[in-house]
């Protein structure tokens, strides 16, 4: 069985995949998304075969995980490309059950490939390798800042009032208006966390 990975284009705003590198995302028994570096870095975050219920690669390419004669895990052979409306709603589904796990919210996306894409980015930038230094923006008021990732605009905007003043941008070129989420309703709003809402992107100065 050959599960030697294929070299896969590198994605603008993440470092550069060397060698023979390529990243998944996989679903778990629960319905919950993970965004993974390599296929060893996959295997390596799942005891059984059935505890991933769905890989998926940059091309939309669905697997399951299977084993090998030694019993070990292995990544089996293509399955095809992923049914998209199972994905699309799979992934609505994990938003709303995880939302401290998924806090970037973008517009709903309407084909396969935008689900695709989309589940790369977020999932990466939310989960994944740090983006390169100063990718990010946040704007306050009108003053810029480039936080060098989410968990850093976290801490910016801890002690702050989340006006409709804040912008920020992600390194793909995504406009989001942070909100905060209560974890429960009897508890105060600085209890929670922060999503981050996209709205459309500002008109291009002149």
């Amino acid at each position: 069985m050959n599960t030697i990975p294929r070299q896969q284009p590198d994605t603008p705003g993440l470092p550069a995949r060397t060698g023979d590198a390529r990243d998944y995302i996989a679903v778990d028994d629960s319905g919950d998304f993970s965004y993974h570096r390599s296929e060893q870095d996959l295997l390596a975050g799942f005891e059984y075969v059935g505890e991933a219920a769905c890989v998926i690669d940059r091309s939309g390419n669905a697997y399951r995980l299977a084993l090998d004669p030694n019993r070990h895990l292995i990544l089996a052979p293509s399955l095809g490309p992923v049914e998209f409306h199972w994905l699309r709603q799979a992934w609505l589904h994990a938003q709303n059950t995880h939302p401290e796990g998924h806090r970037l919210r973008r517009f709903f996306p309407i084909t396969r490939e935008e689900v695709v894409s989309g589940l790369f980015e977020t999932l990466s930038l939310e989960h994944g390798p740090a983006p390169a230094e100063s990718s990010w923006s946040l704007e306050i008021n009108g003053l810029a800042s480039h936080p060098t990732n989410l968990e850093e605009i976290d801490r910016l905007l801890a002690h702050r009032d989340l006006t409709k003043h804040i912008r920020v941008k992600d390194p793909f070129g995504h406009t989001y208006r942070p909100l905060r989420h209560r974890r429960h309703w009897y508890l105060p709003e600085t209890a929670g966390f922060n999503l981050y809402v996209e709205i459309p992107a500002p008109p291009a100065s002149d």
